[in-house]
């Protein structure tokens, strides 16, 4: 088998897992598999040109001017898209942050399946993703390893038989600190995720939890279930990634070592399964596995999922854009780190929820999102 493919955000951590999975499955299908017909990037055209050049792309966007050597190159992912994708291509949705959200809903109108791992995508637009992935009959794939795991589990099953989805963490890296030293974590602190290697802003929302409360509200449109049969837990390991509880009390997980090339090849190869290239368990030396609950009084943002599920409508834009700048702000060392679930509660609890009807509806939410958090941000003295 084998599949025109579009990689959105390649140069980053899951772009370059993507790229490796690329040169995997044409090393097992043939040279002439798996075209990437484009990529996409943002400011790092030196990786971008050198993958280029590597899977043989002839068109490409990138944020800066400068020489790629390509044939086709745009300014944007949108113009890309607009340009060379074709129905029954897959796109996989790697931009970090509400800037995925334009392409992916683009590439859903243009018929093309998603291997998402986007999360604002769903976050901020699920309404609008998933009415326009319905309408043009195309599948979202989920690349996050906690959805992958719950696809995995589901296999299909129908929404009637799902008791509970319960989604792993592995706790980010301020795991087992008090939570007077969370709440005033230094940026390195933060940065030292113990299993995972992925961008700073996902590290710090690993750390604060706030990736957890975004895949939970992910896991809800995803899979159709409401905020009372979801729920988080930590387990350090990061072996499980993903339950899913039946009403005749069966649980079925999904186990893997925490590599993120697994959940990108079953998106692309989906619904096959061939070999890969992705670390495996090794049950010699997996002694045991570990769960605890999680404090929300020392990670308060978990309960910010199940209030934004509850309310709907733009609920879901004015949380992610508050979180990217409160992110952005404690990288700069301009906001403490506990000060950040703070003020996107703050904001969610100052702007109105509007209905969700479109693209035009969710950036009129996060623009005016960003306003009010930027004006609450300015507002805190840090180191003074």
């Amino acid at each position: 088998m084998s599949r025109r493919v579009f990689i959105l955000g390649s140069t980053g951590s899951i772009g370059q897992s993507s790229v490796e999975i690329i040169t995997h499955l044409r090393n097992r299908d043939g040279e002439g598999s798996w075209p990437v017909i484009g990529l996409a990037a943002g400011t790092n055209c030196r990786l971008l040109k050198e993958q280029a050049a590597l899977l043989k792309v002839d068109s490409v966007s990138v944020e800066v001017a400068t020489e790629i050597g390509v044939t086709n190159q745009y300014k944007t992912s949108v113009e890309l898209i607009q340009k060379h994708a074709q129905r029954g291509d897959i796109i996989i949705a790697a931009i970090v942050g509400f800037a995925g959200i334009a392409p992916v809903i683009t590439a859903i109108e243009r018929g093309c399946d998603i291997a998402l791992a986007n999360k604002e995508s769903l976050v901020a637009g699920g309404k609008v993703v998933m009415d326009a992935a319905a309408y043009s009959g195309v599948k979202l794939l989920p690349v996050d390893s906690e959805h992958s795991a719950i696809f995995q589990a589901l296999h299909e099953s129908p929404e009637k038989e799902i008791k509970k989805i319960i989604l792993t963490a592995s706790g980010g890296s301020l795991r087992g600190f008090s939570t007077d030293k969370i709440q005033n974590a230094t940026v390195n602190e933060v940065l030292q995720h113990p299993t995972w290697n992925m961008g700073k802003k996902v590290t710090v929302d690993s750390a604060s939890l706030m990736n957890k409360t975004l895949e939970l509200i992910e896991a809800h449109w995803l899979f159709g279930v409401e905020a009372n049969r979801l729920e988080a837990i930590i387990h350090p390991q990061s072996i499980i990634h993903g339950m899913v509880e039946f009403v005749d009390g069966s649980v079925i997980a999904q186990l893997s070592p925490p590599d993120m090339r697994l959940p990108i090849q079953y998106a692309l190869t989906w619904p096959n399964r061939v070999a890969g290239c992705n670390t495996a368990i090794d049950w010699n030396t997996l002694a045991s596995l570990e769960f605890e609950n999680i404090d929300v009084a020392a990670f308060p943002s978990i309960p910010l999922a199940y209030h934004v599920i509850e309310r709907g409508g733009t609920a879901g834009a004015i949380l992610n854009a508050a979180n990217e700048v409160v992110v952005e702000a404690f990288l700069q060392e301009k906001l403490p780190f506990g000060a950040m679930v703070a003020i996107v509660t703050e904001v969610l609890d100052r702007m109105p929820i509007n209905s969700m009807q479109d693209l035009n509806a969710i950036i009129a939410a996060d623009e005016e999102a960003r306003v009010v958090t930027k004006q609450i941000v300015s507002s805190y003295k840090v180191n003074t």
